[in-house]
């Protein structure tokens, strides 16, 4: 047997590029990731370049030019390391567990949404700009080439090109250039600023309330989060946390919730080192919170950079009809753990037991915020038949004034203020009892409980208990009313059968107020 080196084809090249992730959006990660590296890199060290707060980077998007950039000013590549750097694929110096990329592949994924990518740095001191072009649309050709073999070395060598200018010695900075843009996507500046408000590490928006608290949270446990500042298009872009929940209201939006508090995760692996922490948001829970609140849903977070989407947490639910409950919150949860690592596509970690030992743990979690989604829901439910017992006893009393077209309508509304009664009765017996039974126990609940029932009911105050009958005895009919004195008997049991079929053919706010008209024209 021949010995033969082994051979690595030209089509990995393009499992690298356009292979490789399913959201066209990734390589504004994949090159802020990056960047966040070398300001970490740039900010350290006996003889830092900058402080951290200085590191920046920013993005900008031309539509017109189908051109996009993204920059740091950070390190930048020394001159004599431009080439093997940002050549040679998978050779990445940075360490695993510690470093936010570290595989040396990412920097490709721009190469499969342009005909040419450029990477411009310069190093500290140097005065050298180095300027390194792939030629995409050649790379495209030759790998679909199918009657040529080419390694994917090869390919590589005549895709790229390097020359070097003069620069300010005192500049220091890498910049990726993406020219000849198709995808629309890509170019859409909108887009991208709400992509990476949830994706890129970055720090909270001052209009969420919350924010201080889980500074302070932060500071009591030693916590610490990477934040960068990122800028799209020259506007700072934030997490866009918010404290009240909207749905779509014809074009704008409406508030049909709030933030009334947060609650914190904190956990410890087996050997007491921290695993993970987070915090996610409580509200009245009545519903989920529509795509219109961008940040709806728990996200997963590994060096502050977001792990998959916004789907990704739903896994944690034992049952999946309970995955509906992931868009009752939002929040965060940050894997700490050296041992979770995320995958190359970044959408999960990679297998190993402190992966099996993070689900186990935020299964339980989860199975809580299930529960308390479902506590919450009961007493909602109880507060709400309270609020519609003396919706509909108010609403009777108001009817009983106004007088019934006939027997029937009158049997019909007893009936209903009975029924509305015996449950208002029954849930103002019910939500103390619930209250009370939560208030000895550590669980959310009690820091929203003031919040979700404005007036606690009492345990010693029964309800207000109204009258399920007329005062006369006997129900109170319109043709009762004074201005139908003049009709005789039979008239009026007319008047009542018509008044009967206009309720019957059209909404009872309209047939009110035709009822009505027709009354001020008999009295004229």
């Amino acid at each position: 047997m021949v010995d033969k080196d082994p051979q690595i084809g030209k089509d990995v090249i393009e499992s690298l590029t356009l292979g490789m992730y399913e959201d066209c959006r990734f390589i504004y990660r994949e090159y802020i990731q990056n960047a966040a590296d070398q300001i970490d890199i740039a900010s350290s060290g006996e003889h830092p370049l900058m402080r951290h707060d200085e590191g920046t980077i920013f993005v900008n998007i031309n539509d017109k030019k189908k051109e996009i950039s993204i920059e740091d000013n950070a390190t930048g590549i020394s001159k004599d390391h431009v080439y093997p750097i940002l050549v040679n694929i998978a050779h990445s110096t940075k360490k695993r567990g510690e470093n936010k990329g570290f595989r040396g592949i990412g920097r490709l994924g721009g190469l499969g949404y342009c005909a040419t990518l450029i990477f411009e740095t310069s190093y500290f001191g140097e005065g050298v700009k180095s300027i390194m072009t792939w030629d995409a649309n050649l790379m495209r050709t030759l790998i679909n080439d199918r009657n040529k073999q080419e390694e994917a070395s090869e390919v590589l060598k005549r895709v790229t090109s390097i020359k070097q200018e003069s620069e300010d010695e005192d500049k220091h900075y890498f910049k990726v250039i993406l020219k000849g843009v198709t995808n629309k996507t890509l170019l859409d500046v909108k887009e991208v600023r709400t992509y990476l408000s949830m994706v890129a590490p970055i720090e909270i928006s001052t209009n969420f309330i919350f924010r201080s608290k889980i500074k302070d949270y932060m500071r009591e446990k030693g916590l610490s989060v990477d934040t960068y500042n990122v800028y799209v298009n020259n506007d700072q872009i934030y997490k866009p946390y918010a404290s009240n929940i909207y749905e779509d209201n014809n074009g704008g939006k409406k508030k049909v919730d709030s933030i009334h508090d947060i609650a914190f995760l904190y956990h410890l692996d087996k050997n007491g080192d921290l695993m993970y922490w987070g915090w996610y948001s409580l509200s009245s829970f009545k519903g989920q919170m529509k795509p219109i609140n961008i940040a709806r849903g728990i996200r997963l977070r590994c060096g502050n950079i977001q792990i998959g989407d916004a789907e990704l947490c739903k896994r944690y639910f034992e049952k999946t009809d309970d995955q509906r409950f992931s868009y009752y919150f939002f929040g965060e949860i940050h894997a700490v753990s050296k041992g979770l690592i995320p995958n190359s596509r970044r959408d999960y970690f990679g297998e190993s037991p402190e992966c099996t030992e993070f689900e186990t743990l935020m299964k339980v979690d989860f199975i809580n915020l299930r529960k308390l989604c479902y506590d919450v829901s009961q007493i909602n439910n109880r507060y709400k038949a309270i609020e519609k017992g003396e919706k509909t006893e108010q609403e009777y009393k108001e009817k009983e004034k106004q007088g019934f077209t006939d027997k029937a309508e009158a049997a019909k509304w007893q009936a209903k203020l009975e029924d509305s009664q015996k449950k208002k009765e029954e849930a103002a017996k019910q939500l103390p009892e619930l209250i009370e039974k939560y208030k000895n126990t550590d669980s959310p609940i009690n820091q929203i409980i003031d919040k979700i029932i404005p007036e606690k009911p009492s345990k010693e105050v029964k309800p207000k208990k109204q009258p399920s009958k007329p005062s006369s005895g006997k129900p109170t009919f319109i043709t009762d009313k004074p201005i139908y004195s003049r009709f005789d008997k039979k008239e009026k049991k007319l008047i009542s059968k018509i008044y009967q079929s206009i309720k019957n053919a059209i909404p009872e706010e309209l047939s009110t107020i035709l009822i009505k008209k027709i009354e001020e024209d008999i009295t004229k």
